[in-house]
């Protein structure tokens, strides 16, 4: 299972940073599925979970994330390099054993897990708002729905950033994944 989550995320990694390359200076002040955010608030947000993903897989001290600038004047290598670095601390050995503190404590995979739902949902918001297509794989889609309706829960829901379930009748893949954060899709 955990090779399997390691080659989603490197999956997801590369469409998000094919998408962030792809935005034209014009764009990185638009609008998103995501209201409170601008595309680069939007790549802001990612850059920043991105690096605490990392550093929880690193073991490192969990500080939580703030408003501040992860992107700085060059976003596209500051998304890329938050990328490599995550990707880099989740290959490292015992890095998928035992617990993480993000700021409670799961375990290690499960913490993938939720790498995995942020920025594989923030692929989709990303795209959309760009005007490009996600570049996600039907089984990179069924893997972030599975772990959505294992970690989203009620309780997550009522902290933000997953809206209620929307009734996506016989729908399945992206449309049924996005349904489930409350996305239209």
């Amino acid at each position: 299972m955990s090779d399997e989550m390691l080659n989603v995320l490197e999956q997801i990694n590369l469409s998000a940073n094919r998408l962030v390359g792809s935005i034209s200076d014009d764009q990185w002040g638009a609008s998103t599925p995501c209201s409170e955010w601008t595309v680069r608030d939007l790549v802001n947000h990612m850059a920043g979970t991105t690096k605490l993903f990392g550093a929880s897989a690193g073991r490192l001290p969990f500080e939580p994330p703030t408003d501040g600038d992860n992107l700085g004047s060059d976003p596209v290598a500051a998304f890329a390099g938050a990328t490599e670095s995550s990707a880099a601390a989740w290959h490292s050995e015992g890095a998928l054993e035992g617990m993480v503190t993000l700021p409670q404590e799961m375990p290690a995979v499960a913490c993938l897990g939720v790498n995995i739902i942020d920025i594989g949902t923030h692929c989709w918001d990303l795209a959309t708002a760009i005007g490009a297509e996600h570049g996600l794989t039907d089984e990179t889609v069924a893997v972030i729905d599975q772990w959505n309706r294992q970690i989203v829960s009620d309780e997550v829901r009522s902290r933000g950033g997953f809206g209620s379930i929307i009734d996506a009748g016989d729908a399945d893949g992206m449309p049924a994944m996005l349904a489930f954060v409350g996305r239209r899709g």
